[in-house]
């Protein structure tokens, strides 16, 4: 079915038909040839370290331990630079949860056409924690979370809202100035911490520059509470629906709209274009223009406001954990609001759900909350914003019941004491003059130049895909030899920086290079040659369906 979709309709069309050839194709009883990654969930002494790499000879270990003075002991019993001299070593020590999910993921990423099986070894007096989070990281993988071909299309958008005269917002744009400089913000989500201060939010959003995700719109229709700044990041056309319930958009008529560039012409379209700034994300078209980058607009409006230099940043609905009491995971008004289990449920079911399984973190206003894999990535974007972009001389300031933010000062709502703001217009009419200040439309001819750079890579690589294609093998060992070096450079570091179509590639090899990896590590695999050359038709096929898509797109776009 996927096979004969047209190309790029459905993530799947580029994967169903090489998981299906993989699938029927593998021997009844499959076993693998070799182990090519293997974790260490605590490392005790590390006297069986060695053992291990002698039977496995793995490529790559990833080195977990909690406990430090254990660790250093296990540097007098275990020989990790021999190790090392035939393996790469990831190691994870005394690490707390935001430094462990980064090393987690450059694990992950190590060798990644590998990650099909994970084998691990668990030293029992070792918490099982770490294996948890582990669990979450590779869950959430960003090549899970979003498809390439969806990458595709968000990645084009830009360009038609550039050569329409949309204008994108520039990096010089700052929220310091002396007319904002005393003026505390306040970012309004749709978590559940939002309903349950609705009466405190009516009577005092007057006093700050309130700043909303259009998840709330339909929230502060009803309340009568028009914000100064509305916020979109979602590329989806069931994002319209929240537009679509509100009755009318006088109240947010003088609103300014800071959008990303990948929003749906439908939702852009139903404001004047005046109130219209857009900001780039993924892609590298405007040299000056804004490029945050998170996973949700909660998180993205967050590191907004730190990279724009607000002095003050109070937090309010952006709970990312579910309601404790009531299971749900949004406020009401929200389109995807669930209501969920508030029984732990994520490492004792066999299956990971990644927007329903819960499990326990640290709480803003109480010890623990219950939170999801989903809003796990957002708390994890919100920490790594923080750590990156706050200056000391900012405060921000968490008002909500769920996930506690490194940095942020604990606050419940009947504690603060915020000074009367200025009269809305006058500072509506401020940061629209500083947006329309420092903001640009269309591309400069440098610009126009790199754009045509971009289309020459394109056709390199499609040269290159080629070439390799037509390339001759004896052994499935040359034939993943030579696709390696393929997709190298396919997606070398500073390809994927400079290039969106090395982004979409790079994508889309991650997640189907690990099933063709392991369908050639089987054991006793025969008629090895007809299988690479079958295999190796299907992937650069869609490889090149994907340049010519990206190819015909830009080109028409430009002219």
């Amino acid at each position: 079915r996927y096979g004969q979709a047209k190309p790029l309709e459905h993530q799947m069309s580029g994967f169903a038909p090489i998981m299906h050839y993989c699938q029927t194709h593998l021997p009844k009883n499959k076993s693998l040839k070799e182990i090519n990654k293997f974790i260490f969930f605590g490392t005790g002494l590390g006297l069986h370290g060695d053992s291990i790499h002698r039977k496995i000879r793995a490529r790559v270990y990833f080195v977990i331990e909690d406990d430090l003075e254990l660790f250093r002991l296990s540097l007098f019993t275990t020989n990790y630079k021999k190790i090392a001299a035939d393996a790469t070593l990831v190691f994870s020590v005394f690490e707390n949860n935001n430094d462990f999910s980064q090393s987690a993921a450059k694990f992950l990423e190590t060798e990644h056409y590998y990650n099909h099986y994970l084998k691990y070894f668990h030293i029992l007096s070792h918490s099982e924690k770490k294996r948890n989070q582990f669990h979450i990281a590779t869950a959430t993988q960003a090549h899970l979370l979003f498809f390439y071909n969806d990458l595709l299309i968000q990645y084009l958008k830009p360009l038609e809202y550039m050569f329409g005269g949309y204008r994108f917002i520039s990096k010089t744009l700052d929220f310091s100035d002396n007319v904002l400089n005393d003026k505390p913000f306040l970012l309004i989500a749709a978590g559940p911490s939002l309903q349950k201060n609705r009466e405190w939010l009516k009577q005092n959003h007057h006093r700050f520059i309130t700043v909303a995700i259009s998840a709330t719109l339909s929230f502060l229709e009803k309340e009568g509470i028009s914000p100064d700044i509305i916020t979109h990041l979602d590329a989806f056309d069931a994002a319209i629906q929240h537009f679509d319930k509100l009755d009318s958009l006088e109240f947010a008529k003088d609103s300014l709209c800071i959008f990303s560039s990948r929003t749906p012409l439908q939702i852009l379209s139903k404001f004047n274009p005046k109130q219209i700034f857009l900001f780039e994300t993924g892609t590298q078209y405007q040299h000056a223009s804004l490029k945050p980058s998170a996973p949700c607009i909660g998180s993205l409006t967050y590191q907004l406001l730190l990279v724009l230099k607000a002095k003050t940043v109070y937090l309010l609905g952006l709970d990312l954990a579910i309601d404790k009491t009531t299971g749900k995971t949004h406020s009401d008004s929200h389109e995807y609001a669930q209501t969920l289990d508030t029984k732990e449920s994520a490492f004792e079911d066999s299956v990971m759900k990644y927007k329903e399984s819960v499990y326990t973190i640290e709480g803003n206003l109480s010890e623990t909350v219950l939170t999801t894999p989903n809003f796990q990535i957002s708390i994890d974007a919100i920490n790594l914003s923080t750590k990156l972009l706050k200056q000391e001389h900012q405060r921000v300031f968490n008002l909500n019941e769920g996930a506690k933010f490194i940095a942020a000062i604990a606050k419940r709502v009947d504690e603060l004491i915020v000074p009367e703001g200025s009269p809305a217009p006058k500072i509506r009419q401020h940061l629209y003059d500083l947006c329309l200040a420092n903001s640009a439309a269309g591309l400069s001819t440098i610009e126009i130049d790199d754009l045509n750079k971009k289309l020459l890579h394109a056709k390199e690589i499609r040269k290159a895909v080629i070439e390799h294609r037509e390339t001759e093998r004896s052994s499935a060992q040359e034939y993943l030899l030579n696709l390696q070096r393929l997709c190298s450079m396919l997606t070398d570091e500073k390809e994927i920086k400079k290039y969106e179509l090395s982004r979409v590639i790079d994508t889309y090899l991650k997640y189907i290079l690990s099933y063709i990896f392991d369908f050639f590590n089987t054991a006793a695999l025969q008629e090895e040659k007809r299988h690479f050359r079958k295999i190796d038709e299907l992937l650069t096929e869609h490889l090149l369906q994907i340049i010519d898509f990206y190819h015909e797109s830009v080109s028409s776009k430009r002219n």
